[in-house]
């Protein structure tokens, strides 16, 4: 094991003997930075939210983008993209050796159209960015697979659901976070498997269950303890979901009931030999977070699944990877949202595709270079050329710059998971917008007016415009969000889609480890949970925890 320092934030980290042979099968040199600021440099590249209405390029009609007006590059509709009345060949450029290979790059990528939104194969998804494979889903972010699912981050499998955060194979679920295969569960989190069920922390396999913490296998219980049928529905009586005076006080027990109870320093099952956060059947997978699957890899975060993969962010599934963003498929380094694709180094926005290097809007191509065609011949002569180019100018094994990314900070992902000031920002480099779209002063009702009676809900109130309690800024409401409101007897939100997103985000750990102690056998472990938070609950091993729940 070696420790190194940062060259950018100038913290130590540490290089194990796994990590050598890793780089040296990917022939890249041991990084500069740290893992955090390797991701951080990744997903500046990522816009999941920040969506704005722009002419496009090609037919000037109004779009959702989320990409500014005023970017450099050709900005086309999702279906002008993917027609066939234009072609990434078209922009083919000669290799200049005189320069370095990153200054080539940057001239291709704002040239080529860029696709308004990433929305493959979806229905009536508009509003719903790096969406796949869904239907009736609006402002899901990280949509895949899903139905009928409205306001949402990492919202995958999962049907007729709502404002939920990092939520895999759910139905009809509201408030939740970090929650598995579970059916009419609201504000809770880290659960799986739990029906009919409110405001649960670290359950499992739970049914009929309000305000529990850490309890398997239960049905009809309240704070931890059991109750009959009756007790159960004159509770829910007393205490009805549209009132918020009734999720103040049941998370408020549950809080208390948090720092009583043994808490798991990770969540995750069905593992061996994993370190992060959120990982599930995994082996050999260290450092990661919100993994489904995987093994051999490490630096990995939010990836359905890693195999012999290191630092990559924001993937379906992902094999002897590096450096990758937004992507699927197989031997890839440096590369953003390419998809389906193998052998393809430093390229972005490329489908179908195979032997590629440094190229930007590529469908079905193969044996490219800065969207030129060469022969397999030509292409296997000059791949090690390009790569010892790379390395003179020292850009080898690096993510795309900073100063690439058509984002600024406070407009991309990056900013939910390693917040910045404005000035803290441009002080490290990065861009920042001060006209980030929103609206103020156009309401139309105010929330004391808002009907309390569930019953009372009609799609009268899509015409109303709203104003967040926190921001002050305006928000609408739309037709299968009411319903879903009336069904499941739930107040109306009284903050916008972010200030509730955002909420939901600060209850997650961070991104991060630390060192601490388990609480009952002294073991050292590594840990989420923060040197505070470690103060304030008893966090335990994974065996401690396991012998204390089961």
């Amino acid at each position: 094991m070696e420790t190194r320092n940062c060259q950018n934030c100038k913290k130590d980290f540490t290089v194990e003997p796994d990590d050598f042979s890793f780089y040296e099968k990917m022939d890249v040199s041991v990084p500069e930075n740290c893992p955090q600021c390797r991701q951080q440099l990744r997903i500046i590249y990522r816009n999941f939210k920040t969506l704005y209405k722009r002419p496009s390029s090609k037919s000037g009609k109004i779009i959702v983008s989320m990409y500014n007006p005023n970017v450099s590059f050709p900005v086309y509709d999702i279906s002008e993209w993917w027609g066939d009345d234009w072609e990434g060949m078209e922009y083919a450029k000669e290799i200049d050796w005189d320069k370095p290979f990153f200054d080539q790059l940057s001239e291709l990528f704002n040239t080529v159209p860029h696709m308004c939104m990433i929305n493959t194969n979806c229905d009536n998804c508009e509003y719903s960015n790096m969406a796949k494979d869904s239907k009736n889903c609006h402002l899901v972010f990280g949509c895949v697979d899903n139905e009928d699912c409205d306001y949402g981050h990492v919202v995958w499998n999962s049907k007729d659901s709502i404002d939920n955060l990092y939520v895999f194979k759910c139905e009809s679920c509201y408030e939740c976070i970090d929650c598995l295969g579970s059916t009419k569960l609201s504000y809770s989190q880290e659960c799986e498997s739990c029906v009919d069920s409110i405001g649960l922390f670290d359950c499992r396999n739970c049914l009929n269950c309000i305000g529990c913490v850490g309890q398997i296998n239960k049905s009809y219980y309240i704070f931890n303890q059991p109750v009959t049928k009756p007790e159960y529905r004159e509770f829910l009586l007393k205490h009805p979901m549209n009132d918020k005076s009734t999720i103040d006080y049941i998370l408020k027990e549950r809080e208390e009931l948090r720092k009583k109870i043994p808490q798991r320093s990770f969540f995750g099952s069905r593992n061996n030999d994993v370190s992060g956060n959120h990982v599930y059947n995994a082996h050999d997978v260290h450092y990661s977070f919100d993994i489904k699957s995987g093994e051999h890899s490490k630096f990995c975060f939010t990836i359905r699944k890693a195999t012999d993969t290191y630092d990559s962010s924001f993937s379906t599934e992902l094999s002897e990877c590096y450096q990758i963003l937004n992507s699927a498929g197989n031997r890839m380094m440096g590369s953003h949202i390419v998809i389906d694709s193998h052998d393809v180094y430093y390229s972005d926005h490329c489908y179908s595709s195979d032997h590629l290097f440094g190229c930007f809007g590529l469908r079905k191509k193969s044996y490219c270079i800065f969207n030129k065609q060469y022969s397999k011949e030509e292409y296997e002569k000059l791949l090690p050329q390009l790569i010892e180019h790379m390395k003179k100018y020292n850009e080898w094994g690096f993510f795309f710059p900073k100063e690439l990314s058509p984002f600024a900070y406070n407009e991309s992902i990056v900013n939910e998971y390693m917040p910045l000031t404005k000035e803290q920002a441009l002080a490290q480099g990065f861009k920042w917008r001060d006209d980030i779209p929103s609206t103020k002063g156009q309401g139309t009702i105010t929330l004391e007016n808002l009907p309390k009676n569930p019953e009372e809900y009609s799609d009268d109130l899509m015409k109303e415009v709203f104003t967040c309690e926190k921001c002050e800024k305006n928000y609408k409401l739309i037709s299968r969000e009411i319903n879903f409101y009336k069904r499941n007897k739930l107040a109306l939100p009284k903050k916008c889609f972010n200030c509730r997103h955002e909420l939901r985000m600060s209850k997650r750990n961070p991104r991060a480890l630390w060192d601490g102690v388990c609480a009952k056998c002294n073991t050292n472990i590594k840990t989420s949970y923060t040197p505070e938070n470690q103060k304030t609950y008893k966090i335990y091993c994974e065996k401690c925890y396991q012998q204390e729940v089961y």
